[in-house]
């Protein structure tokens, strides 16, 4: 372990595992205490105790206080919500505390297979958001068959259109604001034509997946742990959020005269 503490290589290849893994974490929704607590956790293992981590929802810094001055740092521009790799990538640093003399060229590629592991498919998760914003809409009176099947339609059009825009724009509050206007556009649309008594129920439970509910949670995990920084970044996202959906919709209505 002395030499190992010695060997400035190592020690390079260690805080970059540290930094990939903290990256992965964020990029999959974790908590920042989380991502701070695993970080430290990798390099305390290895003998470095004198590693800080800052982190905010948008970067993260590693760096070491000690003479060498090693520094590294990493910008965050997609997240998103992946609670079986946030599980995995947990564990991965739990394991990686408890090896002797891991090589950290095959851990770093352990992160990377947990990095391209494949999720739901699309189909399935279209399918899952549908049926959720509809019995949503059902608990608001839109309990009609007509409304919960055109209800689980739209919120499929309005999920798809956020996902292929984030995809290419990645501006959270673009997709936002137009998936708002799709829903409430579709919800006026088939009230008119007379497909369903009233459009508030399915515009509501068309719009409760873009709610930014973990977000505000994370916010106040944040906050309440003394993470200022990140715990108001975090919140100011949330305000964003929910003024791009009000604006969606107010937008549609006020066209719409309703």
């Amino acid at each position: 372990m002395a030499n190992k503490l010695e060997d400035k290589q190592y020690k390079m290849e260690t805080i970059k595992l540290a930094l990939f893994l903290g990256e992965l974490l964020i990029k999959n929704g974790a908590e920042t205490y989380r991502v701070e607590d695993s970080v430290l956790r990798i390099c305390k293992s290895r003998g470095y105790n004198h590693i800080n981590c800052f982190t905010t929802p948008t970067v993260i810094i590693i760096s070491d206080d000690k003479f060498d001055g090693l520094c590294f740092m990493k910008t965050i521009n997609t997240r998103g919500m992946n609670l079986n790799k946030i599980s995995m990538l947990n564990s991965f640093s739990r394991e990686f505390v408890n090896k002797i003399d891991p090589d950290i060229s095959e851990e770093i590629q352990e992160l990377h297979k947990i990095d391209n592991m494949k999720t739901y498919p699309s189909w399935f998760y279209l399918l899952g958001t549908g049926l959720g914003s509809a019995s949503f809409a059902a608990m608001l009176g839109g309990n009609q068959l007509n409304t919960y099947v055109l209800t689980v339609l739209t919120s499929i059009i309005a999920t798809y259109v956020y996902d292929k825009t984030i995809k290419y724009s990645s501006i959270v509050m673009f997709s936002t604001l137009l998936s708002s206007v799709i829903i409430t556009a579709l919800g006026v649309l088939l009230h008119n034509i007379g497909l369903i008594p009233q459009p508030s129920a399915l515009i509501v439970g068309s719009i409760m997946p873009l709610l930014p509910g973990v977000s505000f949670i994370k916010s106040m995990r944040d906050l309440i742990s003394g993470n200022l920084v990140a715990g108001t970044s975090r919140i100011f996202e949330v305000f964003i959020i929910i003024t791009a959906i009000a604006s969606g919709v107010a937008l549609v209505l006020g066209i719409g005269g309703l």
